[in-house]
């Protein structure tokens, strides 16, 4: 008992890291004090963030569950499909050794194919310049073969968006061509959305500075995978890649998302995902910044809010999904 008292008592010899303080961890999330006190309730608790662009929506949910810290943990580490994921119909894992072939299950149907080899500058798909004018090759294919030429061919296209993000990070990620010569540059909408990551900023500095400046090595103790998904997007079907990195935190776990490519309705997303002990049980977390040019123009105000509504009813959806999933939800 002597032996443990000197050990508190002297300075910078602490018997235990110090956890975060979790209501501290909710103020930096960006929830005030009365939705904090909402998650005493036992549901999740949807709250806005702020937005630096016109393009922008942001927003988070935060849950309070029973559920061991461990259970919750182990759950959110699963790479693919993610548990807060839904509408997904296909799924797998980029490597670079994989080549092309890691995306075989990436087969669109005959009236996406056909759109494909018609897309022109604009919001239908998310396409370069370069990658328009390579799908023409394509049509050159016999009839009977097209359907299956535009498939391998698109997947050649994702394969290099892969490449270049995986050896360039975003500063290697081409923009979208739209009307009128304009473009959206998902590389400097990730780019803000990881400066202003306030939870990485604040806890995770070494992390945050590699994700900033990816592919910079990340620090030890993380992984990263390359998930892709195929899933339903405003009732159409979107390829998206993804970059994850998880980390450890005071038991829990931090998981980062970046969605450096989807094929149609949003440019790109990161969402900032863990969970912590609270009281008897867990917190769990997500933040959403996503970036769609579909909130521009006129009456982007009026849009903006429907789009944050949609999120936010995403994110819920989300949630109890997993609250089923955790075996919480009667």
């Amino acid at each position: 008992m002597w032996l443990l008292n000197i050990c508190f008592i002297l300075p910078g010899i602490p018997v235990f890291a110090e956890p975060p303080v979790v209501e501290e961890v909710l103020g930096v999330l960006g929830m005030d004090k009365a939705q904090i006190t909402e998650l005493a309730q036992g549901q999740p608790v949807a709250y806005a963030l702020s937005e630096e662009s016109s393009d922008e929506l942001g927003a988070g949910v935060v849950w309070y569950t029973q559920t061991p810290l461990t259970k919750v943990a182990g759950h959110l580490r699963l790479t693919y499909p993610d548990s807060l994921d839904v509408n997904v119909t296909a799924h797998g894992l980029l490597t670079e050794h994989g080549g092309v072939d890691s995306l075989a299950s990436v087969v669109l149907s005959k009236k996406e194919a056909q759109a494909l080899l018609d897309a022109e500058p604009g919001e239908e798909f998310n396409l370069s310049t370069d990658e328009i004018i390579s799908l023409q090759s394509v049509i050159r294919t016999p009839p009977k073969a097209i359907e299956d030429a535009v498939g391998q061919h698109y997947r050649k296209i994702l394969f290099k968006r892969f490449e270049a993000y995986r050896n360039g990070g975003t500063f290697a990620l081409a923009p979208y061509a739209r009307e009128d010569d304009m473009s959206s540059r998902p590389s400097q909408e990730l780019h803000q959305a990881a400066i202003a990551s306030a939870i990485l900023a604040r806890y995770f500095p070494a992390l945050h500075k590699a994700w900033l400046n990816y592919p910079q090595v990340l620090p030890p103790g993380t992984e990263e995978t390359f998930p892709w998904v195929k899933k339903n997007v405003e009732g159409r079907s979107a390829a998206v890649l993804r970059h994850r990195v998880t980390s450890d935190w005071n038991g829990g776990v931090l998981v980062l998302t970046r969605e450096y490519y989807a094929m149609h309705s949003f440019n790109s997303s990161q969402w900032i995902t863990g969970c912590l002990p609270y009281r008897d049980g867990t917190l769990v977390f997500q933040q959403i910044h996503s970036y769609t040019d579909q909130v521009t123009g006129i009456a982007s105000s009026v849009k903006h809010v429907v789009g944050r509504k949609l999120l936010k009813d995403k994110m819920l959806k989300s949630f109890e999904r997993l609250c089923y999933t955790l075996g919480q939800c009667r």
